[in-house]
């Protein structure tokens, strides 16, 4: 049986799991984080990186 894949919260990708379970996504390489993707300002946690700014990193 094959699990549903959920939208990567940096890239978009379909490579997440089950949200908030820290999965990381074979795309980007951001780290699912619940803390991070209610406030992707943050930075620290699971990802050195906030949200915001990795998502301008990998899109340059």
């Amino acid at each position: 049986m094959t699990r549903p894949l959920f939208p990567c919260q940096c890239c978009g990708s379909l490579a997440i799991g089950e949200p908030g379970n820290y999965e990381i996504c074979q795309e980007c390489g951001w780290e699912d984080d619940l803390v991070q993707a209610a406030d992707p300002d943050c930075a620290g946690g699971a990802n050195e990186l906030s949200l915001n700014l990795y998502r301008d990193t990998i899109s340059n």
